[in-house]
């Protein structure tokens, strides 16, 4: 196989695997969510159901509870480095296609003044804060493998160019930094790898020993993050609210609901362990039960395309799923946070082994196996039951893996 053909195959590489890491987060939200899990949703499957690779399927960082939590919060703010990177790398693109258009040579304009390749610097940028978004142990695996990968491909192109133009482009590369400024990568890669030859092996014990370092870090986050979960021990039940909210007003809650003989019987018929409380209309429900929504009429008449969605999700194309963000996004700062319906989804939490954790903490310790068993929606002003709803054990995207927190 020549130099191209390699080359290619590494570009198509590098493409697909991006391609997986960014598609599910926004293919899981459009009307192809359907079509989508059903070639990705045996990969994750296969994962979630082998207790030795479980773990790689599950989220370090909370993607439905809210935190207060400085540290947390601080971490989901750089998520806005998915937009920047991705602003930067289109703006990288603009000044690197002038010059080939014109026929300049090797560009030294704009970003490339100051950096060899700062199109894969602003993809690396764009992906960690699609990372943080999205954060499963896969994907932080599959995130470094691209950083790996994206320094081949830049030695790649530098090797062609150095024969292309030899002496302009070795002037260019003494003269200009890879990535960053004063070059911190390659300092560290040579105190630490630089003696090892030959030179593949000395990168490849660099990957091995930053995915290692990367998912520690990624598990201390993880623990860290439980730890801060706004939970409420009640009885043989962990409660959990989407919103923090006093403990003392989530036991009312849930003890109002203990009071009445068909909810006590369901849950000692079904013994969940696991109780979400959402606000009924709550926008990620559908991460944990398959039940529609229960809009409010103040809701449905602000926004009638919202229940017209719901009701015909595969229908009207993507125009209509569309006005549904534009509208929220038009309204921005204004959405009340108050809520007519409390919605408690029921969970039953086992492990691989089909038993149930014997301590409250292990409710979210990696590899759970999580099925929704029941629904109830309280009216939210005097917790008067709405409906009690015996679900399908499935959330909206079947039984594929979804965020726990």
């Amino acid at each position: 196989m020549t130099d191209k053909n390699n080359r290619n195959l590494l570009i198509a590489g590098t493409i697909f695997a991006y391609f997986l890491i960014g598609i599910e987060i926004i293919i899981m939200i459009s009307p192809f969510a359907l079509y989508f899990y059903s070639v990705y949703g045996p990969v994750l499957k296969f994962f979630s159901s082998t207790p030795y690779l479980s773990w790689t399927t599950e989220f370090f960082l909370p993607h439905m509870i809210f935190l207060n939590d400085p540290i947390i919060l601080g971490i989901s703010y750089l998520q806005i480095l998915l937009v920047i990177g991705l602003v930067l790398f289109f703006s990288a693109a603009a000044p690197l296609y002038y010059g080939r258009f014109r026929k300049k040579g090797v560009v030294q304009i704009s970003f490339y003044s100051k950096v060899r390749h700062p199109q894969y610097l602003f993809l690396a940028i764009s992906g960690f804060g699609l990372l943080l978004y999205w954060p499963r142990f896969i994907i932080l695996t599959m995130y470094i493998t691209m950083l790996f990968v994206y320094y081949l491909l830049a030695r790649n192109e530098e090797w062609r160019m150095q024969h292309e133009v030899p002496d302009i482009y070795e002037t260019y590369m003494k003269n200009t930094p890879m990535f960053l400024p004063g070059e911190p990568g390659g300092k560290i890669y040579g105190l630490l790898f630089g003696r090892i030859k030959p030179k593949w092996l000395g990168i490849l014990t660099a990957y091995l020993l930053a995915i290692v370092i990367s998912l520690s870090l990624a598990l201390g986050i993880r623990a860290y993050t439980v730890s801060q979960l706004p939970t409420v021990e009640n009885s043989s039940m962990v409660l959990l609210s989407v919103f923090p909210r006093p403990d003392k007003e989530i036991t009312e809650l849930f003890e109002s609901l203990e009071s009445l003989p068909e909810i006590r019987a369901s849950i000692g018929e079904l013994k969940p362990n696991l109780a979400y409380i959402f606000p009924g209309d709550y926008f990620l429900t559908a991460l944990v039960t398959d039940e529609d929504r229960r809009f409010s009429a103040d809701i449905i008449e602000r926004f009638p395309e919202v229940l017209e969605w719901h009701q015909n999700k595969f229908r009207g194309g993507l125009g209509k799923f569309f006005r549904i963000f534009y509208n929220f996004f038009s309204t921005l700062g204004s959405i009340e946070t108050d809520y007519d319906v409390e919605r408690i989804v029921f969970v039953k939490v086992n492990n691989h082994s089909g038993r149930s954790p014997k301590e409250a903490q292990d409710i979210f310790k990696l590899g759970m196996q999580r099925r929704p068993v029941l629904v109830v929606d309280l009216d939210a002003s005097d917790h008067q039951v709405l409906s009690i709803i015996k679900t399908s054990a499935q959330h909206k995207w079947g039984s594929m893996p979804m965020p726990t927190f």
